[in-house]
């Protein structure tokens, strides 16, 4: 079975995302600016949300009410525009998009494999919790069959759940990146939903895909977290990382955090509402480069292990 490429795979991605930036822009940005805007009329103190900004408890009660209802529309709105890029991807969506809105099968699909995917990994989880805890009381009677000194015995004991809780967190990761990496294309490309398929696909390229992922999502986290230090001022991020370094050390006390807290997110709030058409505009402009990145990724690894199924993209990539 062919190998999924790294660099190859990385340098599709980046300049399918720059060189298709306006087709990807057309095909994503009537889902963004709906996705946007009812994010927007969720924040208090916009438009039509009369929540005062510093009614916490009224802005908890409004976030458990409209929390479903935004899920499940982001739900739609990423299939959409995951379908949608992945077509273009392939090459098999000729032209320019202009606008872009679709229930399709597709699109439908695509949300069927996300949800298997959660059922599967819910599943997943507790059989490797369940795994882990087993091999955790195993190894601890082992290191207290060594009659070791206390000291050693303890550093042993310590050692040893950082190798349990490694390997937990390790076999996730390793499930998830296997499962989800190539979705999208097989759904789109092949018309059906197939965990097992990208499983297949993706055997013995799993740290191929970590680094894969690892040249993609960085370098975007620190393009945002740049973007959000300009837009709302360091002095939000100083003050917020003195607040968790003084929780963290209990130098204060529990109901002054608490206020702290209220108070920096009251100002965290009025700022939005000060800056939101800006990080409105970056919003538009980095997702549409990101989904090119994500969604190009995942289409040329999944034409390189499957030559024979998909033709090449056509037009610059």
């Amino acid at each position: 079975m062919h190998k999924i490429p790294v660099f190859e795979t990385v340098a599709h991605a980046y300049g399918f995302a720059t060189g298709q930036f306006l087709r990807i822009l057309g095909i994503v940005w009537a889902p963004l600016v709906v996705s946007i805007a009812v994010g927007l009329m969720a924040m208090p103190g916009f438009m039509g949300n009369r929540i005062p900004i510093d009614d916490v408890e009224a802005i908890q009660r409004n976030a458990l009410h409209i929390t479903p209802f935004v899920w499940v529309f982001s739900l739609f709105i990423r299939a959409m525009i995951g379908v949608g890029v992945t077509e273009l991807a392939l090459g098999k969506r000729a032209g320019t998009t202009f606008v872009y809105f679709s229930l399709a099968a597709p699109v439908w699909r695509l949300i069927g494999a996300w949800l298997l995917f959660v059922l599967a990994m819910i599943v997943i989880y507790f059989g490797i919790l369940v795994l882990t805890v087993v091999i955790s009381i195993a190894g601890a009677f082992a290191v207290k069959a060594l009659a070791l000194a206390k000291a050693s015995e303890d550093f042993a004991f310590g050692i040893w759940i950082f190798i349990c809780l490694a390997l937990f967190f390790g076999a996730l990761i390793y499930v998830m990146a296997r499962l989800t990496f190539l979705i999208p294309p097989v759904v789109v490309n092949e018309n059906k939903i197939d965990l097992a398929r990208g499983w297949e696909l993706t055997r013995g390229s799993f740290w191929r895909i970590f680094c894969i992922g690892f040249a993609i999502f960085v370098p975007l986290a620190v393009v945002q977290i740049a973007v959000v230090i300009a837009v709302y001022g360091a002095g939000f991020l100083h003050q917020f990382a003195g607040m968790m370094h003084a929780a963290l050390m209990q130098h204060a006390a529990e109901e002054a955090m608490k206020q702290q807290m209220e108070a920096w997110s009251t100002a965290m709030r009025a700022r939005s509402l000060q800056v939101w058409p800006v990080m409105a505009v970056f919003a538009l402009v980095f997702e549409t480069f990101a989904y090119g990145l994500l969604y190009g990724a995942a289409a040329f690894a999944y034409r390189e292990v499957t030559p024979e199924s998909v033709p090449p993209a056509s037009g610059p990539q």
